[in-house]
């Protein structure tokens, strides 16, 4: 029998584990918003780090020589806009890895964002998120600091923005810097990538970050996840970016490319069906690995 747990994707008392350790090592920054916290990294990259809500997704802002691109826009409880507008005046280009809510909740303050051109995301662009789709993050022990001043819980919902759909392979053109988006369906089939290959990086959006990976998601707009999917995804991000270094957009930002490699061994090991897991009171079944966990229906 596996072992029951309350709540297979928000642990209690989460906020124990806090500080994550990678982020003594690296240099914190200067910024107006107290919600966030914002770390420098290498290759002119700025981590914006939401680390009082449990999903602690993290942003991310990158430099090219002419422009700045924005990885996501965070939960929409701070306000990301001017955080950015602090870091830097370049011209700024905004993408989301996908249309998740704690991805997407300040992109109705930017001029336009781009999005992977999947009809559920494009129409989560066009109408935004309901207070009834999101307030479930919002349940006791989801915050751990006080919420932004202006911020009403009670109110809070994902408002539409102006967008642009890209296709497979679009590249963000920095000036002397180019990343590459691409399709990573599995977490959600509108999830990309961006590889950063001059720097060696890869911005892993939700497909891999070191924490609980959601392989579990339904949704009546057709961004549910797909484990067989998610599976062969893994497979092959690993195949062709394991010498990269992982920019993660949840709790700690950077990790080692050949953890793509043990991500989907994972997902092969679940398929195989010989592992112990929990199970939590709504059925979601969790496995734990070194340094990240998955959970399934």
């Amino acid at each position: 029998m596996p072992e029951k747990i309350a709540d297979a994707v928000q642990p209690d008392a989460w906020y124990e584990a806090l500080p994550r350790p990678q982020y003594a090592t690296l240099e914190a920054v200067e910024q107006p918003d107290p919600w966030f916290s914002v770390y420098r990294l290498p290759c002119d990259v700025y981590a914006i780090y939401e680390p009082g809500h449990f999903q602690e997704v993290i942003s991310y802002l990158v430099l090219g020589g002419e422009k700045a691109l924005l990885i996501d826009t965070g939960m929409g409880m701070g306000n990301i806009k001017k955080v950015v507008d602090f870091l830097t005046d370049k011209p700024l280009v905004v993408v989301n890895t996908h249309s998740h809510f704690d991805h997407i909740g300040c992109n109705w303050m930017f001029e336009k964002v781009h999005i992977y051109n999947h009809p559920g995301a494009i129409r989560r662009m066009k109408e935004g998120l309901t207070h009834q789709e999101v307030e479930d993050n919002l349940k006791p022990g989801s915050n751990w600091i006080p919420y932004p001043d202006d911020f009403v819980p009670e109110e809070y919902a994902i408002k539409p923005c102006n967008y642009q759909p890209i296709e497979n392979g679009h590249q963000f053109d920095l000036g002397g810097r180019v990343l590459t988006a691409f399709n990573t369906p599995g977490h959600s089939p509108d999830s990309i990538m961006l590889a950063d290959d001059a720097n060696k990086l890869l911005f892993t959006g939700d497909t891999f970050y070191p924490a609980t990976l959601y392989a579990h998601l339904d949704s009546h707009d057709g961004l549910k996840s797909v484990i067989d999917t998610y599976k062969k995804t893994m497979e092959e991000v690993a195949a062709k970016y394991g010498d990269y270094t992982l920019i993660c957009s949840h709790n700690e930002p950077m990790r080692e490319g050949k953890t793509l490699g043990q991500v989907a061994d994972a997902f092969a090991a679940i398929e195989a069906g010989d592992l112990p897991y929990q199970e939590d009171e709504n059925h979601l079944k969790k496995y734990t690995f070194d340094g990240f966990c998955i959970v399934t229906l």
